[in-house]
């Protein structure tokens, strides 16, 4: 399990901004102890703390944006109890800053100096791809520990569960209570007593004096606990958080058999509380927003619509579609991922005059048909570990023209008989629409269907039938033999990408 703070302090000075970088770069303690063990640099050069600072500064005097807060500083540790090593920490790190902040540059540092292994990120607050301004902000702060989540998920450590409404007990609560010493763990034992002997509010209220617990405030909304000689103080919805549903206001006066309704409220809505809050933009979707806004799509639908027609006629649909690619990409002077020797072709498909590698047609489909081709308008590795869920739709080949003219990031692998196009989850909406799709419901069949993590909901789901729990592991393949003394704890199964995933029980 990994939770994910920032330091409160904001770094409002370039003082501040050298010292918490040597900070977190630095080898070793003042005592001498092992700390900062691995690091990495994302949009920048480690050449020194001074020119760290100064390569940080350059962007925001570039985007004219050198004032108040300078950089950003975030923690992610790691629980004492997780099984997990310091490279491999690291490299959850390396993945995470990828994700939250394409663009920016970033700062990543291990250390061991603590009982816990920890991840330090530090982010200049200007963007050097968009010139944006970084947002400190809980919104911010909320989806950075979605996605530490995820990342744990899918190296196989634990996560906190948000569907069951716990948050979790704090790293000090944790260790006082393997201690026996904590207070939160006391107050939830007098609860599971009070919820078995008492019957009234009086007698709840004296239960728990007697039990070493004042209740500052009783009212209906909240009940406020405070453990006698402690300063802190904690409402049952809060201990519930951390705890579990059974220690909210609501479920124990159900259980002592005095839950009343609460009254409802005749209280008029401002305009204020009405409007919702706004949705949280990652930092990717702002540079897709970006980056279409003064880089128009490469092709206009009246375009791509007569080049679908063109490819569905044609004899040879995948070389077709290879050539239009090509002609768009030259059209708008950018780079294609296709090679050259592709394009050596001729648009008729008399087979005499097609010549390509000395194969037949016939040869080169075949072997296409196993081995596709990457296209698109950003590289897949990049699509796919940026941040927000993937959405894998399988594409005839004459849909392929279209997407070039949708203001959106995707990539194609390109069979000879069908393409795989992989975007983000949020732009399927766009997508439908662009594309002018009738059966809509047809995108999240074909999302589920090509999910490279199919196999495993259905490998949970014959687990949890079997009552047997099922964990998502994903390893390199020379780390294999490693488990070969417990094989007994793992199943592995090969998916249609031929890559080998193990599931743990």
């Amino acid at each position: 399990m990994a939770t994910v703070k920032s330091v409160k302090s904001a770094i409002k000075s370039p003082e501040y901004v050298i010292k918490s970088i040597k900070y977190i770069l630095s080898p070793e303690t003042k005592s001498g102890d092992e700390k900062c063990i691995q690091s990495s640099f994302f949009n920048c050069i480690n050449d020194s703390p001074d020119s760290l600072v100064m390569q940080f500064e350059a962007t925001r005097i570039a985007f004219n944006k050198n004032d108040q807060i300078l950089a950003h500083h975030y923690v992610q540790s790691f629980s004492p109890n997780e099984k997990i090593t310091p490279e491999l920490a690291h490299k959850i790190g390396e993945e995470l800053a990828e994700c939250v902040a394409p663009g920016f540059e970033i700062i990543v540092a291990t250390h061991v100096d603590r009982d816990h292994i920890h991840n330090h990120f530090l982010i200049n607050s200007v963007s050097l791809e968009t010139g944006s301004k970084w947002l400190g902000n809980q919104t911010t702060l909320k989806n950075f520990r979605s996605e530490s989540d995820r990342l744990c998920r899918q190296y196989g450590l634990s996560v906190i569960d948000e569907t069951t409404g716990l948050r979790g007990i704090d790293q000090a609560t944790q260790k006082l209570a393997e201690q026996g010493k904590s207070w939160k763990v006391e107050l939830c034992h007098a609860l599971d007593e009070a919820v078995k002997l008492c019957n009234t509010k009086n007698e709840f209220i004296e239960f728990m004096q007697i039990k070493g617990f004042h209740i500052l405030r009783y009212s209906d909304r909240h009940i406020v606990f405070q453990k006698n000689g402690e300063k802190k103080k904690i409402r049952a919805d809060t201990l519930a958080k951390q705890f579990g549903d059974v220690y909210t206001k609501e479920y124990l006066e159900k259980k002592m058999g005095f839950y009343r309704l609460p009254k409802l409220e005749n209280v008029q809505t401002t305009a204020k509380q009405q409007k919702s809050p706004p949705s949280f933009r990652s930092e990717f979707q702002k540079f897709e927003e970006h980056y279409f806004k003064y880089h128009p799509p490469i092709a206009k639908t009246d375009e791509v619509i007569a080049l679908q027609q063109k490819i569905k006629k044609s004899k040879n649909p995948f070389f077709f579609l290879l050539k239009v690619i090509f002609m768009l990409m030259h059209k708008q002077h950018r780079k294609s991922l296709l090679d050259k020797s592709y394009f050596k072709l001729s648009m008729h498909t008399n087979q005499k005059k097609f010549r390509m590698k000395k194969l037949s047609i016939s040869e080169q489909l075949k072997k296409y048909k196993s081995n596709p081709i990457y296209e698109g308008n950003i590289p897949y590795s990049r699509l796919i570990r940026s941040q927000g869920e993937n959405c894998v739709i399988r594409f005839d080949l004459s849909a392929i023209p279209k997407l070039y003219a949708c203001p959106l990031f995707f990539s194609a692998k390109i069979y000879s008989d069908y393409a795989m196009v992989t975007i983000k989850e949020r732009d399927k909406k766009l997508l439908i629409d662009r594309l002018k799709l009738k059966d809509k419901t047809i995108i999240d069949r074909h999302t589920r269907m090509h999910s490279p993590y199919a196999e495993y909901d259905e490998m949970k789901k014959r687990a949890e039938f079997l009552g047997v729990k099922v964990e998502f592991l994903m390893i390199d393949e020379k780390d294999i033999d490693k488990l070969t003394e417990e094989k007994d704890r793992y199943i592995g199964f090969q998916p249609k990408d031929g890559k080998i995933k193990l599931g743990k029980h």
